[in-house]
């Protein structure tokens, strides 16, 4: 049930594009790095998908949809879904910010919220063809303050 929503979603937004002659870039990607807090340090994982509007050729808005690992155990595992802007500044520039919640997957009751941000490079092979590598930080205001520190890589698709 859940693969039809999800099918659903993408033909309405892809619809909702084409009303409006707006470019929809999907971009899936995936992180490594660094989390730090009082209870844990270790390897941080995501994996997820951002789904982007364009503004104008060099501004863009979205929705990011990432499954956040940060510990080493997997005991602290979230799905993070947030908005986000972003900007492409020289051409290849990239650097984004949003506000993020972030829903926890393994223990009940701690669903903290926020900040994402990234300041990257990203290459357009063609025009329907994105590449970005980034630093990622996450700021998780949760009862003892996270940091994720990652490199991100993501691959866009223009349509």
């Amino acid at each position: 049930m859940k693969k039809i929503y999800f099918i659903l979603t993408m033909f309405f937004l892809l619809f909702a594009s084409n009303i409006y002659g707006q470019t929809v870039i999907i971009r899936p990607g995936s992180s490594i790095g660094y989390c730090s807090a009082d209870d844990m340090n270790g390897i941080s994982r995501t994996a997820g998908l951002k789904i982007l509007l364009m503004a104008n050729e060099f501004q863009r808005y979205g929705v990011k949809i990432d499954i956040l690992n940060i510990s080493p155990d997997d005991k602290h595992s979230y799905l993070s879904t947030g908005l986000f802007i972003e900007q492409v500044v020289f051409n290849y520039f990239n650097m984004g910010i949003g506000t993020v919640g972030y829903i926890n997957t393994k223990q009940k009751g701690e669903n903290p919220f926020g900040l994402y941000s990234h300041l990257g490079f990203e290459y357009n092979f063609n025009k329907s063809f994105v590449f970005l590598v980034a630093y990622q930080s996450e700021f998780i205001f949760r009862k003892t303050f996270t940091s994720n520190n990652a490199l991100l890589l993501e691959v866009g698709f223009k349509l």
